[in-house]
């Protein structure tokens, strides 16, 4: 089967939308409240199961990843709900049909990551998570996004792999786990006094509350043990600088341009240093490069640098190296 790089837009989102817009059509017109029964179930299936297809077959001989067809799904259910407000079918599909389909993306999700472990260039789980994520759903975004979330969970709860050769740590220079064990003492101290204190006006807030705080937690937990399990590495001519959860990039060595061991900073100069706590973290080494290059921040941010500083344990070692 020849497979196009890009499908005909004007099928894959002009098809959907036409069943979108004949069911709107028929919702509000008179015939609708005369076999208001029979025509809810007809316009939800078509929302919900002929729209995909329609979807899936036009794109079905492009590059474009198959499960996309889920958010047309999704976006059909969700316009259902709406126009069907009254019919129980929506909330049928929605009780029995999303889960399967979350549990068949977890799964896919797992079996892309076990695959993804065995290629050579995948070299931590969070870059590996990204991809796949990404691949899965079609959007760059979506998959640094949920990437990193799925990141947190891992990293916190994984067992600390072996050190890898070619392989730089960064947890001694960088100063940032003294400073994150403190905050983590006092949000977990001020977050159980706050607990109560919110209780005694609204127990539902008070839980809210401390769920997200200890979720933030969990996030600068994570972060902590990721800086030990994702050293800055050196692979063939990729340097790939990493600072736990809060920021990495991959460069190319003929892109470096100028590489100094220096922990100063110019106030002229437009660099992005790959830390979480800014300014309360030490760096050691400076790179500038010929043109800009990616920095992936926490939550998906993403950043053009092309003067970058971060903190290596032992820097003269890293100079040697790239030099």
């Amino acid at each position: 089967m020849t497979v196009s790089p890009r499908p005909n837009w004007t099928l894959a989102l002009g098809m959907p939308l036409l069943v979108v817009a004949a069911c709107t059509m028929i919702v509000f017109s008179p015939l609708f409240l005369q076999h208001e029964e029979q025509l809810s179930i007809a316009v939800t299936l078509d929302l919900t199961l002929t729209a995909p297809l329609l979807y899936f077959f036009a794109i079905r001989k492009s590059s474009i990843s198959k499960l996309t067809v889920i958010r047309v799904f999704l976006l059909g259910l969700l316009i259902a709900g709406l126009l069907n407000h009254r019919s129980p079918l929506p909330h049928d599909i929605k009780t029995w049909i999303s889960p399967v389909i979350e549990c068949l993306l977890l799964l896919t999700l797992a079996l892309r990551l076990h695959k993804a472990r065995k290629n050579v260039h995948e070299l931590d789980f969070l870059s590996g998570t990204r991809s796949v994520v990404a691949s899965l759903t079609g959007s760059t975004r979506v998959g640094d996004i949920l990437g990193s979330e799925f990141a947190v969970f891992y990293y916190a709860f994984a067992p600390a792999g072996k050190r890898r050769d070619g392989s730089f740590s960064y947890s001694r220079s960088s100063g940032a786990i003294p400073v994150l064990g403190v905050f983590l003492l006092c949000m977990l101290a001020e977050g159980i006094a706050l607990h109560f204190l919110i209780a005694h006006w609204s127990p539902t807030t008070a839980w809210i509350f401390t769920g997200l705080s200890a979720y933030t937690m969990l996030q600068l937990f994570a972060h902590m043990r990721a800086m030990y399990a994702r050293p800055i590495q050196i692979v063939g001519n990729l340097v790939y600088l990493r600072n736990g959860l809060a920021a990495d990039a991959c460069i190319r060595m003929a892109d470096i341009e100028e590489i100094n061991l220096t922990s100063r900073t110019s106030p002229k100069e437009k660099a992005l240093k790959l830390a979480l706590l800014g300014a309360l973290e030490n760096h050691t080494v400076r790179i500038k490069l010929r043109q800009p290059v990616t920095v992936v921040r926490m939550f998906g941010i993403r950043r053009e640098a092309s003067v970058i500083l971060f903190a290596v344990d032992n820097p003269k070692e890293l100079l040697e190296r790239i030099s």
